[in-house]
């Protein structure tokens, strides 16, 4: 299955191992909810999804890498302990709390999740003497005599053996008490979720031409070359800030991120192309219509009889300025709803604790973004968004300096009208052809996309018949592989 398959598994998953019957209790008793194994090349985006998982379902997560634990962090330290059996004192050996189960016990009073995911990284790569440890994990939910809380449910991740040498295989008796979701590398589901992290679009552009260089692991004994998801999302970021500095970039740079150098300089070279033929398309104002109609019309005219390329390239530059104004005014809309949430909060707090005042309100505000900071709650932004609103309530009601607020409305009713006209402009161009379709599957897929309230009717039949497309390529590759074992048979 691809890397989205397996997140929608794992949300179903966390439903169907959170439900509960009229009396409180779980449909499922803990000790026959099965563990989650995700088997996996690195690099794919097997924590992201975990992550991601977790807070579409309201659910807490924490996350370890079991490669930095030992036996004695996993299941507690030995301690001398005094007990009486059939009126004799005998000393035993008892156990301290065990360091994973315990940050759970922390992380569920800081937080106030009382449900959620315990992730444990690299699950297969543990030494010799935890491995009977991961076993009772896995079958009765416990680290040594310590059980993790009910509600909690143990996700593992592993890379297979071809693909990491430090790799132990799992027998039987584990594989035979967890639920295993081979994962593979997926280009087409990876741009879907790309598109909505804002990667940069050379590296979009690139990909769709040259699907095969996505992802590649290569390993001989003189020869260690890999490219990964994680590397090209690592890539666009730094990337990104590199231009906005103008700083030098070349192939020896891009290495740094893709690990084989066919493909780092195979990009860099199609990098430097895209860095001039989309240089002079002026694509952010032609996006916000700034654009004087007569060199609009030679820009057109330019693009319109551009080879194949080049067009991938400008429909994904051209979805980029499309995204960055959808993030920009997504952003202003959230922060308008959350102000109007903690304006509230803020009231009742004051009517309720009148002598903390202002300053008690924001040190709780405070403790609490430290807390969720802390533990990785926080999205893209709300750290940034719980900081401004912060400063607002300073500016409002201490020092009377309040920022004016620019109107989200109004913003959105403009981003809606240059979404329309991006469409416009588009079909102008290039009819009704893939690009037209490109370009509203990358609107559509944008994190944003519904709290702008974009609509566009074209995209129903457009999606209807790339989705058709699709579900035709694969019946195929299906049916040529059976063909191909039958002939092998």
């Amino acid at each position: 299955m691809n890397i989205q398959e397996a997140k929608e598994e794992i949300i179903r998953t966390i439903k169907v191992y959170t439900a509960r019957d009229e009396d409180g209790m779980f449909r499922i008793p803990s000790i026959q909810q099965r563990p989650l194994l995700l088997m996996g090349p690195p690099g794919i985006g097997k924590t992201a999804i975990v992550e991601q998982a977790a807070a579409e379902c309201g659910t807490g997560m924490l996350s370890y890498a079991m490669t930095h634990h030992t036996r004695q962090s996993a299941i507690g330290l030995p301690e001398l302990a005094t007990h009486q059996y059939e009126g004799k004192k005998y000393t035993v050996t008892e156990y301290t709390m065990s360091e994973i189960v315990a940050s759970v016990y922390v992380y569920m009073e800081q937080t106030g999740y009382r449900e959620g995911i315990l992730f444990l990284d690299e699950i297969n790569c543990v030494s010799e003497t935890l491995a009977p440890v991961m076993l009772q994990l896995l079958q009765f939910k416990k680290f040594g005599t310590h059980k993790v809380p009910e509600g909690w449910i143990i996700v593992a991740a592993g890379n297979p053996p071809e693909l990491n040498h430090a790799v132990r295989e799992m027998d039987m008796a584990s594989l035979d008490r967890v639920r295993t979701l081979n994962i593979e590398a997926d280009v087409t589901v990876w741009k879907q979720y790309a598109a909505s992290r804002g990667v940069h679009p050379a590296i979009l552009s690139y990909l769709e031409m040259k699907p095969e260089a996505f992802y590649r692991v290569v390993e001989e004994r003189k020869k260690k070359e890999f490219v990964t998801a994680r590397g090209w999302e690592d890539l666009s970021t730094v990337l990104k800030e590199y231009e906005r500095q103008g700083l030098d970039i070349n192939r020896y740079f891009v290495e740094e991120f893709i690990r084989s150098p066919e493909v780092a300089a195979d990009f860099d070279a199609y990098y430097r192309m895209d860095r001039t033929c989309m240089g002079g398309y002026r694509i952010s104002e032609l996006f916000a219509e700034t654009v004087e109609p007569e060199e609009k019309r030679c820009l057109l005219d330019r693009l319109s009889s551009a080879g194949p390329d080049v067009r991938c390239m400008f429909i994904r530059h051209f979805l980029a300025a499309a995204s960055e104004e959808m993030s920009r005014v997504g952003g202003l809309l959230r922060r308008e709803t959350r102000w109007a949430e903690v304006k509230k909060h803020l009231s009742e707090y004051l009517s309720a604790h009148q002598a903390e005042g202002i300053q008690g309100f924001l040190t709780g505000r405070e403790r609490e973004l430290s807390i969720k900071k802390e533990h990785g709650l926080l999205k893209g932004g709300e750290e940034r968004m719980e900081q401004w609103i912060n400063h607002q309530i300073l500016a409002r009601f201490v020092d009377n300096s309040a920022e004016s607020c620019r109107n989200g409305a109004e913003e959105k009713e403009k981003l809606q009208k240059h979404l329309t006209a991006g469409t416009q402009l588009i079909r102008q161009l290039y009819g009704e052809g893939p690009e037209l379709c490109d370009w509203l599957e990358g609107i559509r897929h944008h994190g944003d996309y519904r709290l702008c309230g974009y609509v566009c009717p074209e995209y129903g039949s457009f999606s209807e018949q790339k989705r058709l497309e699709e579900q035709l390529k694969k019946q195929v590759q299906e049916m040529e592989e059976l063909y191909e074992t039958r002939n092998c048979i």
